[in-house]
């Protein structure tokens, strides 16, 4: 269907991936390797681009007509972090993206309320999620070339470095994530 109809899927994923984000439904890791196994390596620039306009939308809400709603939702989290965003907004947001020490869409309602300007939060955005967006599509792409091969998901899998290697990164970037975390978490509370 994919390849009769290709523009259509891909504004139809498009939809879906801006969708699933504005709405912060937690499906986006899902989303993003079946659009690595459906599209390849096109679904990167794709991903990104969805995912920075689904959280545009939540920016905005939060930036103008929704503000308390999103306020109140964010709770305390928006005066724990408000001096060190300060400091250098694009920084933080784009640590921020890099590890992520908040859920996604708390970090939109953050630099929302805290009044980022939007050409540098879809800056911070689109660059931050590159790093983790290229490993998820990554090993979506190692699955879905096993399986063209006539290979079943399995756990043997796991010996094709097609699966294993982006896996490993993807090891190592969650590591490097919560180590880097948890001395931002004991910076911010001092």
């Amino acid at each position: 269907m994919i390849q009769n109809h290709y523009a259509w899927s891909v504004g139809i994923f498009f939809v879906i991936y801006v969708a699933a984000v504005s709405l912060s439904l937690p499906v986006a890791s899902l989303l993003t390797l079946m659009g690595a196994a459906l599209f390849g390596w096109i679904s990167l620039p794709l991903i990104v681009s969805a995912a920075t306009a689904g959280s545009l939308v939540v920016f905005l809400l939060a930036s103008t007509i929704a503000r308390e709603f999103f306020l109140q939702r964010a709770g305390g989290a928006v005066d724990s972090v408000q001096a060190a965003f300060h400091r250098s907004p694009i920084r933080w947001l784009l640590t921020m993206r890099f590890i992520p020490f908040f859920p996604f869409w708390l970090v939109n309602i953050i630099s929302a309320v805290l009044q980022m300007k939007m050409r540098d939060y879809v800056f911070a955005t689109a660059v931050g999620i590159i790093p983790g967006t290229t490993i998820y599509v990554s090993v979506g792409r190692g699955l879905d070339t096993l399986m063209e091969q006539g290979l079943k998901p399995q756990w043997i899998l796991i010996e094709h470095p097609q699966v294993w290697l982006p896996l490993v990164l993807l090891g190592v970037f969650s590591g490097v994530s919560a180590f880097v975390s948890n001395r931002y978490r004991d910076k911010v509370h001092s």
